[in-house]
This record gives C-alpha cells, structure tokens and sequence, in this order.
C-alpha cells in the first residue's frame, strides 16, 4: 500500500532500491523486531521490509475528513465521520501545501490529513 524500503537487521538502508505501492511481496514468517525496536516483516536473506507499509495501522478519527487524491482536489464526495476507524499505511506524505496526509486507500490516490486523527 506504500512504497518501502528494504532494511538490514541495523535498520540501514539497502541500496537505493525501493518496492513500489501494491508490489506483491512474499514475507518470510510473522513479523519480528529488530534492535530499535521496528515491526518488520523479512523478506530474504538480512533484507527487510517495515510491517506498517504492509499492514497498515488501525486509527480513529477525531474530526470529520475528507479523502483526498492530491492536496487540493478530493478523490469524491465521501465524508468519514468522526470516530470512524481508518486504517493508515506507512508515514504521512507531506504535500507542496505543506500540510501533512496518510494514504488510506488505493489502488488509486486517497489521503486522509493527518490532522484529523488523535
């Protein structure tokens, strides 16, 4: 659902290389920690992959949101009420409004601003 990284059991980085959104990824067993703490899923040999960038993270909304599909535009005319829970995927994306969004869905654009949850 996001785009990752792959990381060493440091939490270094692994190259430049990235696995993009919606790329399928066989994970190898259940999702482990690594030495700062990080839930992660292994995906080969000392490569791994953050467990929130697949999974995604069960929040709550604390006011009503709309979902967007760039800063400025909203991907339709659905209101998700407050109290409502969304799950999230990887860290927020930061547009050129400079107001910072989860992404929420897909496979096409949906953002939720991260403002509108606890």
């Amino acid at each position: 659902m996001h785009n990752a990284y792959i990381y060493d059991k440091d939490h270094k980085r692994v190259g430049t290389k990235t696995l993009a959104a919606y790329t399928k990824v066989d994970v190898l067993g259940a999702t482990t920690k690594l030495a700062d703490g990080s839930l992660v899923y292994q995906i080969g040999d000392n490569q791994y992959v953050m467990a929130d960038n697949i999974d995604g993270t069960v929040r709550t909304l604390s006011h009503n949101a709309y979902v967007y599909k760039t800063s400025k535009k909203r991907a339709d005319s659905r209101v998700l009420r407050k109290g409502a829970k969304v799950t999230t995927y990887g860290s927020p994306y930061t547009f050129k409004n400079g107001k910072a969004y989860y992404r929420i869905g897909g496979p096409s654009k949906q953002y939720v601003k991260v403002a509108n949850f606890n």
